[in-house]
């Protein structure tokens, strides 16, 4: 049977749905009768029948087409959100549980936050990951399961509890529902209700690679891709009674080995997995470590300060204002004077880091250092006790530290906390894949994977439908510019573009050039330039070269990327390029002479070559870009992401107290409201989320040092002659 130990508790709280919701119609989370007809219909009338297709975030449009709904629909949305995201280990539960008490805090009632079904061994014991499709088309995934609850409620009784007693009926039953066989949550559904005969798999192609695989070993059916879902499920099951019985005494995962190693082509341990330990995860911590706890640190802001603990052979955190932290006795006197040195009125983070850094940690303990919250640098073991050593300019806290460096940094699978210090001795599974990351011989540099639009939005706050927009006209127009206010992540995301542009996340055919005042067309296409014996010489320029390499390539897209595009005099740097660059007039058939050009030299731009231009709307210094370049460019607006879901998870995955998430969206969206309401402003010159995107540990200390050393000045720069309106806003982000 399916029924891993590993899913547990998040099967008795589905059997729990079950009876409670299923069946009899009532509430998950209170008292009431909310699965029942009159309420999904409510919602097949507000949602499924009015399909919001604008830019805006799913929860912007969700919440408008939930207003006119009644306060149960409402809460019954917050618990089909519950059951959405049960079986998901790729959300965080304080994602998931803040996701499903904001849409239940729109009926005008708050979700009361120690319900048993809210728990984080029942939110966060998630056993899946569905693919990033799960979450980019929820809105068909939630459609469906509204449909199909109003044709379930719309049944009688008796027949409700006869498709539960038959497993194979009742699956038959979903997939002749509208769109039953093409969604992902139908295989969730099925194994919730189910995992005696359903396998905790979302995607049919893995569901068909084990068979496939294992066919031979299991008699399974040869022509797998000939399969229906439901004979696939049986024939997955099959597959498994086999496998169990030549194998009474291991549980059978198929995502664990030694099944992976059989049906998928390149198994890699995957780092900060949340699931229980490897069966062999406390032999081989024991064997490694023995007694010692390990720690994950990051070694400055970005780890800048890595070097200087590889060179000092320390490791060393911060909060200098503290003095000597041996002079503390409870970790609650440090908490109590983080509270009066202002940082924050409840600092937990930071005084559980300063307690455990100075008093728990011990000499024979191991230290991996972080950067951000992807990468591993190195691992250390901590050769001696605490020591505050206040001659350091900066992170006077220290301990000594033998480092061993890795060759290149080990890249993690799924990012890990942010916070400064933290101890991942109870995670001993994470450990053993992450240290395999780090053992692990280097191979040779390969090419690099697809890279695919799905693997884009995963790293931004856009919405799938902005960035196809933005995909779709540059491939048409060849030429486009990213504009926006300061802080909105234009090079960030430009990198993206040209990713998913070339296919590959490989520079080799992506240049990128910032222009300024001084940029020059013999810069960027030709000009002659002095020798060292006095002469002039005809030089190529960083575009005429790029364009040379594209012609070399025609099969491969190229991606130029102008950073500060507005800064350079745009007619001056591009000259007669401005005509080559337009898309129907790519090719050796519309080349022409160059303004140094000689012998009859004519230069084209090809037609695989891309211009991805950036442009800052908030530097009052720059002139407006004629119209000669604007028609020969697509213009895309990037603007603030506060208020969009994808920023608050960040945020909340990132280990930043909900309370902090608040005030950042509240008070930046206010600031921003005022911005854009000003004549001498505008849109243009919002303050973007980048500011508040954490490298490190995020507190309100963070938060402070960001508004005081970069939105405060800024400010002042945009009111440079009405300060008390820039103090007046600098306040109401300090509140």
């Amino acid at each position: 049977m399916s029924r891993l130990t590993v899913a547990t508790p998040i099967l008795k709280a589905a059997d729990h749905w079950k009876r409670q919701c299923l069946l009899d119609g009532a509430s998950l989370f209170n008292a009431e009768a909310l699965w029942t007809a009159e309420h999904f219909e409510e919602l097949r009338r507000y949602f499924v029948d009015r399909p919001d297709e604008s830019n805006r975030s799913f929860e912007e449009k969700l919440r408008d087409q939930l207003e006119p709904a009644s306060p149960q629909a409402k809460r019954l949305w917050a618990e089909i959100t519950w059951l959405y995201y049960l079986l998901v280990i790729s959300v965080r539960s304080v994602t998931k549980l803040d996701r499903i008490r904001r849409v239940y805090q729109w009926s005008g009632t708050e979700l009361s936050e120690d319900h048993w079904a809210l728990r984080a061994d029942v939110l966060g014991g998630g056993i899946v990951h569905p693919g990033i499709g799960f979450a980019a088309h929820q809105w068909r995934e939630f459609s469906f399961i509204v449909t199909l609850m109003c044709h379930w409620t719309s049944r009688p009784a008796s027949e409700r509890q006869s498709l539960l007693r038959d497993p194979w009926e009742f699956a038959k039953w979903v997939d002749a529902q509208p769109h039953g066989q093409g969604r992902q949550f139908r295989h969730a559904l099925l194994f919730l209700l189910f995992p005696d005969q359903f396998e905790p798999i979302m995607s049919v192609s893995n569901k068909k690679a084990i068979v496939r695989a294992f066919r031979e070993q299991t008699g399974a059916h040869s022509d797998v891709d000939q399969l229906d879902r439901i004979d696939l499920d049986q024939a997955l099951l099959a597959t498994r009674e086999r496998l169990q019985k030549t194998q009474p005494s291991r549980e059978v995962d198929f995502f664990d080995a030694p099944f992976s190693e059989v049906w998928q082509e390149s198994p890699t341990p995957v780092a900060n997995d949340d699931q229980t330990d490897r069966p062999d995860a406390e032999a081989w911590y024991r064997d490694r470590f023995g007694a010692a706890d390990v720690w994950v640190i990051a070694p400055g802001e970005g780890a800048r300060l890595w070097e200087d603990f590889l060179k000092q052979r320390i490791v060393a955190i911060g909060w200098d204002f503290l003095g000597d932290l041996g002079e503390y006795a409870t970790r609650d006197d440090i908490h109590a004077e983080l509270i009066k040195s202002g940082a924050g009125d409840n600092p937990l983070n930071q005084s559980l880091a300063t307690w455990e850094f100075a008093h728990r940690m011990k000499v024979g303990d191991i230290v991996l250092a972080k950067r951000g919250r992807n990468a591993i640098l190195g691992w250390g073991e901590v050769t001696g006790n605490y020591v505050h050593a206040p001659e350091r300019s900066e992170y006077p806290n220290t301990r000594s530290v033998t480092w061993h460096p890795c060759q290149t940094p080990a890249e993690l699978k799924r990012p890990i906390t942010t916070k400064t210090l933290t101890n991942f001795t109870p995670s001993k599974d994470w450990l053993h894949d992450v240290f395999a990351l780090i053992d692990a011989p280097r191979p040779p540099i390969a090419p690099p994977g697809p890279y695919v639009i799905d693997d884009a939005l995963s790293d931004l706050f856009l919405e799938e439908t902005q960035l196809s927009r933005i995909l779709d006209s540059i491939s048409i127009r060849k030429n486009l510019i990213l504009q926006g206010p300061p802080g909105v992540g234009k090079t960030y995301i430009s990198r993206r573009i040209a990713w998913c542009l070339t296919g590959y996340r490989d520079a080799a055919s992506i240049e990128m050039v910032q222009f300024h005042q001084s940029y020059a067309y013999e810069d960027f296409v030709q000009g002659w330039r002095p020798t060292e014996s006095g002469g002039f010489t005809l030089r190529n320029g960083m575009f005429f070269e790029f364009c040379k390499r594209a012609e070399e390539h025609p099969d491969v897209r190229f991606v130029f990327i102008i950073d500060e595009i507005n800064r350079g005099n745009l007619s001056r740097i591009f000259g007669e390029l401005l005509m080559l660059i337009e898309a129907d007039k790519r090719g050796p058939e519309h080349a022409i002479a160059l303004t140094y050009s000689t012998s009859g030299e004519r230069f084209s731009v090809p037609a695989n070559v891309y211009l991805l231009g950036l442009m800052n709307t908030a530097d009052r210094s720059l002139a407006i870009v004629d119209y000669a370049l604007r028609r020969r460019f697509a213009f895309e607006t990037l603007v603030p992401a506060y208020r969009t879901a994808k920023f608050r998870e960040h945020l909340l995955e990132a280990d930043v107290d909900r309370r902090l998430v608040d005030r950042i969206q509240n008070n930046l969206d206010a600031v921003n409201i005022r911005i854009r309401g000003n004549k001498d402003l505008g849109p243009g010159f919002e303050i973007g989320h980048s500011y508040f995107v954490p490298d490190t540990s995020a507190d309100e200390n963070w938060y402070s040092t960001v508004i005081e050393t970069q939105i405060a000045p800024l400010l002042h720069e945009y009111w440079f002659d009405q300060p008390e309106n820039a103090q007046e806003l600098i306040e109401t982000l300090r509140q």
